[in-house]
Formats: structure tokens, C-alpha cells, sequence
């Protein structure tokens, strides 16, 4: 039997050009032109204004993105007979007779003793229709459904199905766009609607014969945005998946390109969840129009802007390491020290987003909002060295690191003083930031006064005439640089600075009534700092080996507060504080815990029968 469902499989899922050609050349096949797979590159300089979604010449014009999960031998794996959708249909589909073959004797011996009009009568034809492409509207759901309101339903995602597909005529005033929508929003609701929504769309596109010129091709882009949604069952999913590789390896197929697609969507399905937020009208409108990416911009700091190509599936890690490889940043690990950010007009902070984030859901959820909105990217840990053999990475740092350092965060002024060694770096900065700025003549004092930090020039010690001839003094080292060199040199001069590679917040300490006042946080690879505001001296600090756990909690007027236990397993002691920026806190602490128990070489996966102790406290962590 299993046999002879291989062989029925591998008819059905084939084209009828192919089944054609295979006849008459005594199954000898010949390949249709390939279609041109090479991936557009990812990221390009040029952008068209609005957002525009792109569009790829071909008839079959989807782009698989990265592929990299995709083996030199899937194609022998996709034709080796195992999990065919006729085997699972047998299994699973309402009107499967499979409990009525003969279990014993052949087959055909069996058929011939059975009488034509017998209620038990079932032919191979029968079963094989279950799985084709249907012109008329099914009468049931074609898996086992026990309640009659999930048959109903089922029925009216496969009419959307058809009609998307333009096998059955829209309803007034109804679109494309709709009947996607009708789906996405049954499957959101019943879990049970995923395996038959796949398994109707497997049966629409297998052997699709419509007049329609264009359904199957429909039908395949809109398999591709459900793949880009929804996971499947454990029972469908090995057969889910061998009919999308049997499609997309098979370059011989029509839309094999969009069948790669949807394979690739599954797979990050699978891997991140699937898309959260209904995909816009504009989304849904250029993929079943054949435009699967869309140009959006990701801003750098600086002011540079990149447009990559993003497409339904894009993650927040997938921009993060192309921006990352961009800037010469190719590690694993050290790829990890950089984020991406969402910057809302309006708004006083900035809104970390998760590498698990799917791009589109993010702007889709601001455009419904009308929000003005853009993504950064940025580096948000600082452990490994820098990196100054790259420009776009020295623009990168230097652009993040310059307005702190302007500000003075990153000056410590002890009793609000400045040592004599730093007098000296300050003033050599200052030269070296006028030389960043491309200029080419000694600074003045009126530009003297916006090299330096803040705190610098309201010291009692140093007159602004002093700070003037000693930036001036030093402008003959750095005049012949060019600005980038000027940059690295900046960079170079601070990373010697104990608050260098520092994230800065404004909190308040409540935990103790007498240490109730403001402060601000610095976090950086040396721990947890609490610094004084006016000197930056570090007041109480905590290496993030003391660093158990944290907790978010919010009052019912809104206010935001972060708890951080801290100690060992001897004595440990809670710091409560009030911050609008907890979550942001929190996902750095968690980030530089991670990095710094990779670091001494610690796991934070338990081992079985056992718990270790960094386990147990990333497993606390928000």
C-alpha cells in the first residue's frame, strides 16, 4: 500500500505539463529554463521614498532570502518517499476510507470479491482526489473536526481560498486583501484551523488545473504569507514540510521559487513563532502582486542611513548581523553587542526591540498608530575591543560615544577637580573633535567652548582662556589627520577612561530612606555603577558576578521600578529603584551577564541533575 501511495504522491504533486512531457518522451524529462534564484543584495545604498515594496521580473519573482539552512542534498532528502500528503490524508481527512483497505491479500484481489454498489467501496482515484485541486467547493473540512462550528469555518477559509486564488468570484465589494485577512484571523482564533488551512492549501496547489490563468501562482504566494504566520501540528509537520522541499528543490516545477519561499517562512516560523501583528493592506496587496521585500531604512549613528531589503519574515537579528558584517563585524559573539532601536517621535526614550521581533510587525503596529517613527541601529554592550580598521565602524562608535562624552558622563571629577592628566586629554579631544568636523584652521574660542565637556568648563581651576591655548597647543599634532583618523584617535584616547562603553540612566535609590536620592546608572563591562551627579564618582557598585536577579514592577499611577538583588549566597540585599527606563536596564543586564559567564567559561544551560548557579540566575532574569 505504502508503495503504491509513493507512487501515486509523485504523480499528483507533478505539473501536468511535466506528466505530459515524461509520456511522450518515455520518461525522459527535460528541464524548464531555471529560474534566476541569485538573491538581491541585501543592502543598498540608493532608496525610493514611501517604503516601497520590490519587485522581481520573473513570473515566479519571489526571492528565498537566505537559504544558508537549505543542503547541497535536499533535493535526494525530498524524493526519498517518505511523509507524501496522500499518506497523511489517509491518516487524518474526514472522507478518507482509509480504515476500510484489506489488510490482508492483494489488493486488487480484494476489490474484485467487493460488489460495485457496496457502502465500502473505495478506489485509489478516491483517495488521490482528496489531495488535488478541487474547481467546485468542498462539502466538509477535509480533517476530522468535531465540533460542527469548526466545519463551518473551515469552509469559509477554504472559499477564501478559492477566491483569493480566483477560482470562485469575490463577493461584493470584497478583495484579495479580505480573504487573506478572513484566514489569518480564523487561525489566530482556533488552533485547529492551522492543519486544515495548510492541508487545503496543499490540496489547491497539488495538480492545479483551473482556467484561471494565474491561481496557482496566487495560491502559492498565498501559501507563503500563512507559512510566514502560523506554525502546524506535530502530526502534519514532517508532511508539511516534505511537500514545500519536494516542491522547491524540484527546479523543473513551475513556482518552485515560491515554494522555496514558503519553505523558508515555515522554517522561521518554527525557529521565532511567526508574525504577531495582521499584515497591512500594502503588505498583503505586493506579495500577491509578486513584490516581496520592502525597501526599508535602518538609520546608524551619525546620520548614515542603509535601506535593506525586508521581507515578511525579517527579524530584528537578521538586520542586526547584515548591518554588523557591513561595519566589519563578523563574530557570533561580538554581533551580540549590537541592537536595534526604535525611535518614536515624541517620545522621551528610545525602544529597544528583541532579536526575535519580526521587523514588519514592529512598523505596521506605528503606521496603524500614525506614528513618525526610526530604526536604529546601535552598539548597546561594550566587552570586546574596539574594532579601527573599519570607517563605518569608527563613524558607528565615534557618533555614539561623542555626545556622552560632550555631555560629561565620561568625565569623574573628583572633589570637582580635574586631574592634570586628563586636563591634557580633554584638551587634545577637543583638538581632535575639531579635526573630525573637517575643519582645517586652529579652533577659536567661541568653537573651543563646544569641544569641550560640559562639567570641563565650569571648573574652578581652569579659566576659559587656559582651555583655549591648550586646545590651540595641541591642533599642530592633529591638523594633518584626516577626519576619520581623528575619530579612531577620539576613540583610542577614551576607551582609556574607566566610564568608556558605559550605558547611562537616571534613576532614584529608594531601597534605603537616606540614600533616597538621584543618581545616575552607568552599566558597563566592569558591572553595575551608581554614580554621584556631579562628580560621576562611583558611589556603590556591583560586579555582575553579585548581580542575582531583577524584577520590573510598576504602581498603579504608573510608576516604574527596577529591584536588583545583589550578594552572594551568603548575604544578599535588594536596590530598588525608580527608573522610566526598567525594561531597557534589565535587557543589558541580562546581556552582559550572558557575555561575562561565556567569558570565565560558565554555561547557563543546567546540566541534567543539576542546577548551577549561573543557570539559575539568567533563568531569573526579565
Amino acid at each position: 500500500i505504502r508503495r503504491e501511495i509513493k507512487v501515486i504522491s509523485r504523480i499528483t504533486q507533478s505539473s501536468p505539463r511535466q506528466r505530459a512531457s515524461q509520456t511522450a518522451l518515455n520518461n525522459i524529462t527535460t528541464e524548464s529554463p531555471e529560474e534566476d534564484l541569485t538573491p538581491i543584495s541585501p543592502i543598498e545604498e540608493d532608496y525610493s521614498p514611501g517604503g516601497t515594496w520590490n519587485l522581481r521580473n520573473n513570473r515566479d519573482s519571489y526571492d528565498a532570502g537566505d537559504t544558508s539552512d537549505v543542503s547541497i542534498s535536499a533535493a535526494k532528502v525530498s524524493n526519498d518517499g517518505k511523509h507524501p500528503l496522500l499518506e497523511f490524508a489517509m491518516s487524518y481527512f474526514r472522507e478518507s476510507n482509509f480504515d476500510a483497505i484489506p489488510q490482508e491479500g492483494s489488493i486488487k484481489d480484494k476489490k474484485k470479491k467487493k460488489k460495485k454498489n457496496s457502502k465500502n467501496d473505495w478506489t485509489w482515484k478516491d483517495q488521490v482526489e482528496l489531495v488535488k485541486w478541487t474547481e467546485r467547493m468542498i462539502e466538509n473540512s477535509l480533517m476530522r473536526l468535531e465540533q460542527v462550528e469548526m466545519n463551518k469555518i473551515a469552509l469559509e477559509c477554504f472559499a477564501s481560498i478559492m477566491r483569493y486564488m480566483g477560482d470562485m468570484a469575490l463577493l461584493k465589494n470584497q478583495l484579495d486583501v479580505d480573504c487573506a485577512l478572513t484566514i489569518l484571523s480564523y487561525c489566530y482564533k482556533f488552533d485547529d484551523m492551522k492543519d486544515e488551512v495548510y492541508c487545503q492549501i496543499m490540496k489547491q496547489t497539488t495538480n492545479n488545473k483551473s482556467v484561471v490563468p494565474d491561481s496557482c501562482q496566487k495560491g502559492w504566494r498565498l501559501f507563503s504569507i500563512i507559512a510566514a504566520y502560523f506554525t502546524c501540528s506535530d502530526h502534519l509537520k514532517p508532511f508539511l514540510f516534505k511537500y514545500l522541499e519536494t516542491a522547491a528543490y524540484d527546479k523543473r516545477r513551475a513556482y518552485h521559487g515560491t515554494a522555496l519561499v514558503c519553505l523558508h517562512n515555515l522554517r522561521k516560523t518554527f525557529k521565532y513563532g511567526g508574525r504577531k501583528m495582521a499584515p497591512s493592506i500594502e503588505e498583503i496587496t505586493a506579495i500577491t502582486a509578486g513584490r516581496n521585500s520592502k525597501r526599508q531604512i535602518y538609520r546608524l549613528p551619525g546620520g548614515t542611513e542603509r535601506v535593506i531589503n525586508t521581507k515578511s519574515t525579517t527579524v530584528v537579528d537578521d538586520i542586526v548581523e547584515d548591518l554588523c558584517t557591513v561595519i566589519g563585524v563578523t563574530s557570533l559573539h561580538e554581533r551580540e553587542e549590537f541592537s536595534l532601536y526604535c525611535i518614536i517621535e515624541g517620545q522621551t526614550f528610545t525602544r529597544p526591540l528583541y532579536k526575535e521581533q519580526y521587523i514588519l510587525d514592529v512598523t505596521t503596529d506605528l503606521q496603524k498608530q500614525g506614528a513618525i517613527y526610526y530604526l536604529i541601529f546601535c552598539r548597546s554592550v561594550w566587552h570586546y575591543p574596539l574594532r579601527l580598521d573599519n570607517k563605518l565602524y569608527i563613524e558607528v562608535v565615534f557618533n555614539q560615544i561623542a555626545p556622552d562624552y560632550l555631555e560629561g558622563l565620561l568625565l569623574v571629577m573628583p572633589s570637582e577637580q580635574i586631574d592634570q592628566d586628563v586636563v591634557y586629554q580633554v584638551a587634545k579631544v577637543a583638538a581632535l573633535l575639531h579635526k573630525a568636523a573637517d575643519m582645517d584652521h586652529v579652533p577659536t574660542l567661541k568653537e573651543t567652548k563646544f569641544l569641550l565637556p560640559k562639567p570641563a568648563l565650569s571648573a574652578r581651576d581652569i579659566k576659559p582662556p587656559q582651555w583655549v591655548n591648550m586646545v590651540q597647543g595641541s591642533w599642530a599634532e592633529v591638523q594633518d589627520m584626516s577626519a576619520s583618523q581623528a575619530k579612531a584617535q577620539v576613540l583610542q584616547i577614551l576607551s582609556q577612561w574607566q566610564l568608556f562603553g558605559s550605558s547611562f540612566f537616571a534613576v532614584r535609590r529608594d531601597s534605603d530612606p537616606i540614600e533616597g536620592s538621584e543618581h545616575i546608572l552607568a552599566l558597563n563591562k566592569h558591572g553595575v555603577h551608581f554614580l554621584d551627579l556631579i562628580t560621576h564618582e562611583t558611589i556603590l557598585h556591583y560586579p555582575f558576578t553579585e548581580v542575582i536577579s531583577t524584577r520590573q514592577m510598576e504602581t498603579e499611577d504608573g510608576v516604574l521600578y527596577l529591584d536588583m538583588k545583589c550578594g552572594n549566597l551568603m548575604q544578599q540585599r535588594i536596590s530598588r529603584i525608580q527608573t522610566d527606563q526598567a525594561v531597557e536596564i534589565a535587557r543589558l543586564i541580562k546581556q552582559y551577564i550572558t557575555i561575562d559567564q561565556r567569558t570565565r567559561g560558565m554555561t547557563t544551560e543546567k546540566e541534567p541533575g543539576q542546577e548551577s548557579r549561573s543557570g539559575s540566575r539568567m533563568d531569573k532574569f526579565m
